[in-house]
């Protein structure tokens, strides 16, 4: 793709950021506070910027409308999480329909659903990682973690397996380090508590896309 391209699917991302700002804010889906969502407009500048890194790293391929998606629910759900410690249903499994169905889509378009039976796979890959996790640590993971869980591995297991792999522990990685450096700081930190799982899982996935090989 062109810069011009680039810079112009970043604007579209800018939109796209705006018009999920509002309706969560005007849906009910969130407390009454909503308006601690994210400062203004650092929303919509980091999912241009997410959507003008996916445009550059895949191009005008069919599949960059269902890594677009994720990109711009990614951020949102990431900024919920962060101010809310929550994760809502509300808002995970209409997503992961529309992100199934773009990436049907873009199956049909190639005429290869390898890559969609690879993403379900990899949707109940991570599903089961983290319901394992889920009922064998409680309280250390919420429900709502193991639902982003599945709507990233559906993401991750299109481009491939290493990208299941390296986007999780990406993320894990991530979230250890800032545990870390909030303990640093003595502040009584507990991880189920004081440190928002999501925001992390959501950075490592979209790191892992756009570092990884994509088929």
């Amino acid at each position: 793709m062109t810069a011009a391209s680039i810079a112009a699917w970043g604007l579209v991302g800018l939109i796209v950021a705006s018009a999920l700002r509002i309706g969560v804010q005007r849906g009910s889906i969130l407390p009454s506070e909503s308006e601690r969502l994210a400062p203004p407009a650092l929303l919509e500048v980091v999912t241009a910027l997410m959507f003008s890194g996916l445009a550059w790293r895949i191009g005008a391929k069919p599949d960059l409308f269902a890594y677009s998606w994720l990109a711009g629910i990614g951020v949102l759900l990431a900024a919920v999480d962060w101010n809310f410690r929550q994760l809502p249903t509300k808002l995970i499994w209409p997503s992961g329909l529309v992100l199934a169905a773009l990436f049907g889509l873009a199956a049909v378009i190639n005429r290869d659903a390898y890559p969609l039976i690879r993403s379900a796979a990899g949707m109940l890959t991570l599903l089961a990682f983290y319901g394992t996790l889920y009922f064998l640590r409680p309280g250390q993971l919420g429900g709502g973690d193991l639902r982003l869980g599945g709507l990233l591995g559906l993401a991750l297991g299109w481009s491939g397996w290493s990208t299941v792999l390296s986007g999780t522990l990406l993320g894990w990685l991530a979230a250890a380090l800032a545990l870390v450096a909030l303990r640093a700081t003595r502040r009584q930190v507990k991880p189920s508590n004081d440190v928002a799982l999501g925001p992390f899982l959501v950075v490592g996935a979209i790191t892992a896309l756009l570092i990884q090989p994509l088929m």
